[in-house]
């Protein structure tokens, strides 16, 4: 990875001389290096132990030569009810609507989507022991993912059909609050909430809601002691998915937080001033 990489399988000097714009920006260490680091986005929290791991090599778990991924094992109603979401990393990979009416206490919603890596790469701590809640066909994707980012310390995975039998069978859950644009500037003005902004640094320099602090949500975690525990939180992101998953990081943490629907977007359609 890197910054304006192109598209060439190989290259000269004399081309990179012409066309490379870091090169161009190298008439001096400082232009060069505020040329490299000029819009980058925030890593995400797992790209340090990537480096460890492509340095050192990364631990050995027997799918070389395209053998398949390890399959945790499937747990039971039971076995899920006996989770600790306080303690484990309970990766819930249901659709927003459902995971915010009702989840494991504690679980983390990351959808098996392109960012799923990136997510679970950044909101789960190397040594948590990982529960997955996915659809049984979609276990061995969701493995190899989290292997990829350096995730591995599996306890086993909950069939998302038998959701419902957790519920009948008196699994706790929680929901988390959701307020659309003018429900939350009724929550402003009471001036009680911190506003969490958990775009790029670039996305937020372009507009924000004013007084919002800005945390990406793949730095969130290292971040948690930034964020005031005794204040309601109100997150908001673009367009309301990452700001539902850093909801969910900061449930898990202990932290009182809303995420506001439809983010930015829906913020400035509604033509409320945003400070810059």
């Amino acid at each position: 990875c890197g910054k304006a990489l192109g598209a060439v399988p190989t290259s000269t000097v004399g081309y990179e001389k012409m066309f490379n714009a870091s090169v161009r920006a190298a008439s001096s260490e400082r232009q060069f290096v505020d040329f490299i680091l000029d819009a980058q986005p925030e890593p995400p929290l797992y790209f340090a132990r990537m480096k460890r791991d492509n340095k050192m090599g990364p631990k050995l778990l027997g799918i070389a030569g395209g053998g398949s991924a390890p399959r945790p094992r499937q747990l039971s109603v039971e076995q899920l009810k006996a989770i600790d979401g306080r303690t484990s990393a309970v990766i819930d990979t249901r659709p927003w609507a459902a995971f915010k009416a009702g989840h494991v206490p504690g679980a983390l919603h990351l959808p098996l989507n392109n960012s799923f890596n990136t997510d679970a790469g950044s909101l789960i701590a190397e040594e948590e022991p990982i529960v997955l809640i996915v659809e049984p066909d979609r276990v061995e994707e969701a493995v190899r993912d989290l292997i990829r980012v350096g995730l591995d310390n599996f306890v086993g995975w909950f069939d998302v059909k038998q959701f419902e039998s957790y519920r009948v069978a008196g699994g706790k859950l929680v929901g988390i609050d959701e307020k659309n644009v003018e429900e939350a500037r009724l929550l402003l003005d009471t001036g009680k909430p911190f506003v969490l902004d958990v775009r790029r640094a670039t996305e937020f320099k372009e507009g924000h809601i004013a007084g919002a602090v800005n945390i990406a949500h793949t730095r969130l975690l290292a971040r948690l002691g930034e964020v005031p525990k005794d204040r309601h939180i109100l997150v908001n992101c673009r367009s309301g998915a990452r700001s539902s998953r850093a909801c969910s990081l900061l449930q898990k943490h202990g932290y009182e937080c809303t995420n506001l629907a439809g983010g930015m977007l829906a913020w400035e359609q509604s033509h409320v001033l945003v400070e810059r």
